[in-house]
């Protein structure tokens, strides 16, 4: 019986790494050759700060018209720095633009 927690947090922890890879893909999965710390940065902000009121959600479940609307509100409520909000931004552009967003 002892043996079998640290087997099922074991599980757990692997499949929850791997939901969160598929709502915010890692660089490397982009396939992104330009300003990798700079959409690092963006990743980083929106698994972190984005998750602080809400669920985060997959990049690819909205259009970029959709992303247009919904960045800049919550870009304010989080009182991200400009360099922040460019960074966040440039990471969801990324994510869309991404031959494996069309796949998702």
């Amino acid at each position: 019986m002892k043996r079998i927690f640290p087997i099922l947090f074991l599980i757990l922890t692997v499949t929850g790494c791997m939901d969160g890879l598929k709502v915010a893909p890692t660089i490397q999965e982009l396939g992104a050759t330009r300003d990798i710390a700079f959409l690092e940065e963006g990743r980083k902000i929106y698994v972190t700060s984005c998750t602080k009121c809400h669920n985060a959600l997959r990049i690819s479940r909205y259009s970029q018209q959709e992303w247009d609307g919904i960045l800049p509100d919550m870009i304010q409520k989080t009182k991200l720095t400009r360099v922040q909000a460019k960074q966040v931004e440039a990471y969801i552009n990324a994510v869309l633009l991404s031959p494996s967003a069309v796949a998702r």
